[in-house]
């Protein structure tokens, strides 16, 4: 059920043929038990460092909320990992609270602890400094087959940690949907994890049966994870909480809100759609499903605001799409004429980084209304994947909401599923703002309201 295999890392502070015993003398031990006190309210910190998190938000953050969880389980407190583009990681550029609030982790705190990266990284300091080096091991928890992504991801803490006598493991274990009853994978991932198998991993076994005095098998202070699953392997109300976003990026989409209201948000994700040939039919559909709807409605003609990974900039100037796996040489002809039957039949609103030079005189004249979003960040820093958290909070606002149908007109997606378990949530607890939580556009006649 699970694969395992180890390697000796490339690692400075590594011995393989003469690991490091834990011979502190007391003074020693009682510089690191205050230090550890300190930060983390323990005699001796366990800390899980997830190193890297492959998939994008919605479900990076999935994965996260399940590893803090496990964090608890084993006895570790989970360090806040980077985020930058859309990914997570202990390596990327911004703190953990530049996309979220802290109110999730704080409503869970009796369930696992945490630290934030620049805490963590004073504690390192601070052992460091008084010469007690804390001890790592690096483990990648993946699918059944290794990972593509998690190969050329390096470790920025690799010489943050004493490794000696830690080789790097790899265990590889099915990942499911739907696990088989008899595949408990909570309690398979908990005994990967555990101290146990730290203590059976240690490199010279024959120090545990020597029973020399003084002589300890050191713990892992820092589990350094990478990660590459897709499905959840715990299953608990509390983790399948979204968590909230920084109020920076709730404010803007307020404040777009109030401009656009009242308004349809249509999330379009195109990538890697097959047949390409579908997209023009769907867009027509989607269009007459829309006019239908400005018919009958009440509040006049709404604005759509568009929610998509095609090119907001169109074909201008510096024109990409907007997410990072959907390369310009996959643009074809069809997603072109898809959007362009779009804004020549309904007035569209986009967002747009304004972090750059916008040719507006390449843009269509009218129906095509750029919203500038000021990140706040140097020019050369920014990340773009902030688009997506505003689009997908103004897309929660809205009154009306579409979606294509996943397979004919586009690619399944859990942004989709986040924005709209949100809004169904809303509905059914009385939000008056919420009109049609979802609606599935396809290109047949038939179009499924849920």
């Amino acid at each position: 059920m699970v694969k395992y295999s180890f390697r000796w890392p490339n690692i400075t502070s590594f011995n393989k043929h003469n690991p490091t015993l834990e011979t502190f003398s007391r003074e020693q031990e009682e510089i690191y038990r205050k230090i550890d006190q300190k930060f983390c309210g323990q005699d001796r910190c366990k800390f899980l460092l997830p190193v890297s998190i492959t998939e994008q938000e919605s479900k990076a953050q999935l994965h996260f909320r399940q590893l803090a969880f496990m964090a608890g389980k084993i006895g570790r407190t989970i360090i806040l990992p980077n985020v930058h583009n859309s990914h997570f990681g202990a390596c990327l550029p911004h703190s953990f609270d530049f996309y979220y609030d802290d109110n999730w982790l704080k409503n869970n705190q009796n369930r696992f602890n945490y630290i934030t990266m620049e805490d963590f990284q004073s504690w390192i300091q601070a052992r460091h400094d008084a010469g007690v080096i804390p001890t790592g091991q690096e483990i990648f928890l993946q699918r059944s087959q290794r990972s593509k992504l998690l190969k050329t991801t390096g470790n920025c803490f690799q010489d943050s940690f004493d490794f000696s006598g830690r080789p790097t493991v790899n265990y590889q274990i099915p990942d499911h949907p739907n696990p088989p009853k008899n595949m408990n994978l909570t309690d398979i991932i908990m005994r990967l994890l555990s101290d146990e198998a730290r203590q059976h991993e240690y490199l010279d076994q024959s120090l545990i049966s020597a029973n020399l005095p003084r002589v300890k098998i050191p713990p892992v202070d820092v589990i350094n994870l990478f990660y590459d699953r897709r499905y959840q392997f715990i299953v608990n109300r509390k983790v399948n909480e979204p968590i909230s976003y920084n109020k920076r990026w709730e404010d803007i989409a307020d404040k777009i809100s109030k401009q656009l209201k009242p308004y349809i948000a249509i999330h379009w994700r195109m990538e890697r759609l097959e047949p390409v040939s579908n997209l023009l039919p769907c867009a027509i559909n989607l269009v007459n499903e829309i006019q239908k709807l400005e018919g009958s409605s009440q509040n006049g003609h709404p604005k759509v605001f568009l929610l998509t990974d095609y090119p907001h900039l169109l074909n201008s100037t510096n024109a990409v799409p907007e997410s990072k796996s959907f390369l310009p040489n996959e643009l074809k002809t069809e997603h072109h004429e898809a959007i362009r039957y779009l804004y020549q039949h309904l007035n569209v609103s986009l967002t747009t980084i304004q972090d750059q030079e916008i040719h507006y005189e390449q843009l269509p004249k009218e129906n095509w209304n750029l919203i500038p979003i000021d990140t706040g960040e140097p020019v050369n820093q920014i990340d773009r994947s902030i688009l997506g958290i505003i689009d997908k909070l103004v897309a929660m606002r809205a009154q009306w909401f579409f979606a294509g149908s996943p397979g004919v007109c586009a690619k399944a997606s859990s942004f989709t599923r986040r924005i709209s378990s949100s809004r169904s949530l809303a509905y059914k607890n009385g939000d008056e703002n919420i009109i049609v939580p979802l609606k599935i556009f396809d290109f047949k006649q038939k179009i499924n309201t849920t």
